[in-house]
């Protein structure tokens, strides 16, 4: 028997690297998703399909699938579940790009292990095993990813504290187009929380204020205000560009994007690469796919709600 889970990515859509301080931030799962299988085994493997890569725990672990295979060991200790595993990894989701991958994975796999072991997983501690994997990616995460890849939908989420799941009066389009440059999170995430040595009043200051424009955006989506929303979007692209988050790269995809019937456009995630999303006006999702697809390394639509971590047997 072979047991599957599905988790999706994620696009932030406001409050990224503030959420870090504990501000609110605003986030969506999107339709990329990490899918990955689980066997009962001789021994404990892991294989990516997308890295060409196997890992045999605990002797030969390539560095990239060190942080799953942790994960999933803690999950296999956590059931008690005396079986080995094997466990195969397929995604869909650029890695390094800001949407997510790592969480994705490490949530689809423990996800996919407790289907093995034929336990029902409660979705926090998907994200509490998930984030042993979460910590050694990217350091001192806040949890958001592998929130969003568990519950699904959107999110107001804090750290620490149980996420609010948002209740759209209807899907929202947003275009998601990714730079093809890989970016690595904790050095951005460093990079921006330096401000708070140098300028700690002003930081705790526009931390505070990430908070409160978050909780608009957030009122804004599920009322369907999207022109408040797509305002919010350019103020905090600028914000975090003015922080060290954006580049020459991204500041150009959102100019293309607010070139032609866009609400709002911002990078997402930890930025210097990665992605940007863009907020169409109603019924101009392709005219703004068609702008980014022109200076993008791939671009697509992403309808949200999407569902979360969703699990199945073969």
């Amino acid at each position: 028997m072979r047991f599957f889970a599905r988790a999706p990515g994620k696009v932030i859509i406001t409050g990224e690297h503030f959420v870090v301080h504990d501000s609110y931030a605003l986030a969506g799962a999107i339709n990329r998703a990490a899918t990955v299988e689980a066997r009962a085994n001789d021994s404990m493997e892991i294989f990516s399909r997308n890295l060409a890569l196997t890992a045999s725990y605990p002797r030969k672990i390539p560095s990239s699938l060190a942080p799953i295979a942790e994960a999933a060991a803690a999950t296999l200790d956590f059931l008690s579940l005396k079986k080995k595993v094997k466990l195969v990894i397929d995604s869909d989701i650029p890695a390094g790009s800001g949407l997510g991958s790592s969480s994705a994975v490490a949530v689809a796999s423990v996800a996919a292990i407790f289907a093995l072991a034929g336990e029902e997983p409660v979705k926090q501690k998907l994200v509490e095993l998930a984030m042993i994997s979460e910590r050694m990616v990217h350091g001192n995460p806040s949890g958001i990813d592998p929130s969003v890849s568990s519950y699904g939908g959107v999110l107001l989420f804090r750290k620490g504290k149980a996420p609010d799941l948002l209740r759209l009066g209807r899907p929202v389009e947003f275009v998601v187009a990714y730079s093809g440059i890989v970016r690595k999170t904790s050095r951005l995430i460093k990079k921006v929380s330096s401000m708070k040595e140098t300028l700690p009043n002003l930081f705790k200051a526009l931390a505070s204020s990430s908070t409160t424009l978050s909780k608009i955006a957030a009122s804004s989506l599920t009322s369907g205000d999207l022109q408040t929303l797509g305002s919010i979007l350019n103020f905090y692209h600028m914000i975090l560009g003015r922080l060290g988050a954006s580049s020459k790269v991204l500041d150009s995809m959102v100019e293309a994007a607010l070139s032609e019937r866009c609400l709002g456009a911002k990078l997402t995630g930890a930025g210097g690469g990665g992605c940007v999303i863009a907020l169409p006006e109603p019924s101009a999702s392709t005219n703004v796919l068609s702008n980014l697809s022109k200076i993008s390394k791939e671009a697509f639509v992403a309808r949200l709600p999407v569902e979360g971590v969703r699990i199945w047997q073969k």
